[in-house]
């Protein structure tokens, strides 16, 4: 994981831990997380180890003409990966559906493997349909953090060199997703733990409420409060399947529907 310095002073340390701003990386549907990209390549039985170590479970796999595929799920992280293996060697490594792990459901028929938390009232007009919608998207990011820093700096007073100490912004890269349920006029998203910054508002289990929140054929939008200073915009492009949020808190990532009997 690379990082790189941007700036040194004590006072950062509140911004960066106060509004934890995160900045925009485009994602494709299908990307290599980041804890696993040193693995492509390596032989299989290196590779299982090594993602076992890591904290995955194999749930599954399927063979093709050419290549085996197997399906690790992180419970952690809330992760799965599809694992293509070509002459006895890791060929790629992508994140995938939940449902393919056996987890989260997905569209395209078969069962739907809903979380406890699934379902987030029942707001259905009695007289008429509402709509209701439930997401997991998968992304992938950069993220503002401090380190602490010690080294020495020219005192021009004293002429000499003296010890310093101080914090210095770092840019992470992460692989995060964020879950979103819609009933009616009421919706709800809830981050993964790696995107909430250190100084939010109180949540329901993780869960926050979507503000503004407008439903169109192509498109949903909304926003939601992290903090003051903190409210990302919320956008679904439902013709594409991707989501964007805009803010201090910046994501891009693919969304794949929580309902197995529908696409959304």
């Amino acid at each position: 994981m690379g990082r790189k310095s941007l700036a040194r002073h004590p006072i950062l340390t509140l911004l960066a831990l106060g509004v934890g701003a995160i900045a925009a990386l485009p994602a494709a549907a299908q990307v290599t997380p980041s804890d696993v990209r040193d693995l492509v390549g390596v032989r299989g039985a290196s590779g299982e180890s090594e993602l076992a170590a890591r904290g995955y479970v194999q749930t599954g796999g399927q063979t093709g003409d050419d290549r085996q595929w197997t399906y690790w799920w992180n419970e952690r992280r809330g992760v799965c990966l599809s694992v293509a293996t070509a002459e006895g060697r890791y060929d790629s490594i992508v994140s995938t559906p939940a449902a393919d792990c056996q987890r989260g459901g997905g569209g395209g028929g078969g069962s739907a493997f809903r979380p406890p938390e699934f379902g987030y009232g029942d707001s259905y007009d009695r007289g008429g349909y509402q709509e209701h919608i439930a997401l997991i998207c998968y992304g992938e990011g950069h993220r503002t953090g401090t380190q602490m820093k010690s080294g020495y700096t020219w005192d021009s007073d004293k002429n000499k060199y003296v010890a310093q100490t101080g914090y210095e912004l770092t840019n992470e890269e992460y692989d995060t997703s964020v879950t979103i349920e819609i009933d009616g006029a009421r919706g709800r998203i809830r981050p993964a733990k790696n995107m909430i910054p250190l100084i939010h508002s109180s949540s329901d289990g993780g869960w926050y409420d979507i503000a503004n929140l407008s439903i169109s054929r192509d498109v949903i939008n909304g926003s939601f409060t992290f903090n003051g200073a903190n409210r990302p915009k919320i956008t679904i492009d439902r013709r594409a399947g991707r989501i964007s949020l805009d803010g201090l808190t910046q994501f891009s990532g693919s969304c794949t529907p929580l309902d197995g009997d529908r696409m959304f």
